[in-house]
C-alpha cells in the first residue's frame, strides 16, 4: 500500500507506522506465543491502532481481533 484511504501518497514514517503495526497483527494471530508475550502484543496494536487509524492508513476493528 502507498497511499492512506484518502488516496495521498504515504510518507516515510508513516510507511514504518503501517510496517510495525502489520508486524504486531501476524504476531497477534502466531500460535506460539507466550500468554504474556500475547498480552503485550495486544496492549501494543491498541495504542499503535489508534494512531494508524487516526492517520487514515488503515481503518480496522481490532475488537474483532480481541484487542
Amino acid at each position: 500500500m502507498s497511499t492512506d484511504l484518502w488516496g495521498t501518497e504515504l510518507t516515510a514514517s508513516e510507511t514504518a507506522l503501517l510496517g510495525a503495526y502489520d508486524s504486531l497483527r501476524a504476531l497477534l494471530v502466531s500460535d506460539d506465543l507466550a500468554p504474556c508475550a500475547a498480552s503485550g502484543v495486544r496492549a501494543a496494536l491498541a495504542h499503535l491502532g489508534v494512531v494508524v487509524t487516526d492517520l487514515g492508513l488503515r481503518y480496522e476493528h481490532l475488537l474483532d481481533d480481541g484487542v
